[in-house]
């Protein structure tokens, strides 16, 4: 007799990917192996397969339903949901496609998938105001080295060495044929934002977007400047103070302690 922990190891096991445990289930009505695991086996299948499908409609565009349910299948073996709520499945399923084509032709998809990940996020994530310029007014400019400036939880930074946004956005309408896109046109560093219930892109420089990596990590705003300064280009200095103005503008910047 199994104990439960092998039992639901063992029905899992079959759930996820049909190994037999027919031998564990009382005959009775339904064949055990071929009736009655496998309808929760295509449930799951079917299920998980779905939801990545609604996560990503431009991966799912770009490389086409057999190929995108081929990687579906093998993405979840590596990366079954650990929750209920499968909204959450797809979130290394970027990685996973940069895992599957490290440093091929293909390199470029796992950076749109990262992109259009991102994108999920931004649109889910959580309220929050503008930053309170009175009370920001109010600290001693002796302290100012010290603050930690808080991102809007929408907020998201994005890189890529191909010109993955362009790519994202061709794929989003499905009336028409997407336009040939040259991959060695470049890559871009961006900030997506939430604002009005709508997905804004704002382009940054090298020292930007270090600048804002350093302030999501909870740096000080002192050691994020130092991080942008050394990330800048060569022949532009880094404006920390125009930088500043700019995302707070923006309504990335919403907060500080």
């Amino acid at each position: 007799m199994p104990t439960l922990r092998e039992l639901q190891t063992r029905v899992l096991g079959a759930v996820l990917d049909g190994e037999d445990a027919a031998e564990l289930i009382r005959a009775g009505g339904l064949t055990p192996s071929s009736e009655r695991l496998e309808v929760y086996a295509n449930n799951a299948r079917i299920n998980f397969t779905e939801s990545l499908r609604l996560g990503y409609p431009v991966l799912l565009r770009l490389v086409g339903e057999a190929y995108f349910d081929q990687c579906a299948r093998a993405y979840r073996m590596q990366c079954p949901s650990r929750s209920g709520d499968l909204h959450s499945a797809g979130a290394a399923f970027a990685a996973y496609l940069g895992e599957l084509h490290t440093g091929g032709e293909h390199r470029y998809l796992a950076d749109v998938a990262h992109l259009e990940w991102l994108c999920q996020e931004s649109l889910m994530a959580a309220e929050h105001g503008r930053l309170d310029l009175a009370r920001l007014a109010e600290v001693a400019p002796a302290r100012y080295e010290s603050l930690r400036f808080k991102l809007h939880p929408a907020a998201r930074l994005f890189a890529s060495d191909y010109p993955a946004r362009e790519i994202w956005e061709a794929n989003l309408a499905t009336e028409t044929e997407p336009p040939l896109i040259d991959l060695a046109k470049g890559g871009e560093r961006l900030l997506l934002m939430r604002r009005g219930g709508r997905l804004e892109f704002h382009r940054l420089s090298p020292g930007e977007h270090a600048f804002l990596e350093s302030l999501a990590a909870h740096a000080a705003f002192a050691a994020a400047v130092e991080t942008g300064a050394a990330a800048a280009d060569a022949a532009a200095a880094f404006d920390a103070a125009a930088v500043l103005r700019r995302f707070v503008a923006a309504e990335a910047i919403v907060d500080f302690s």
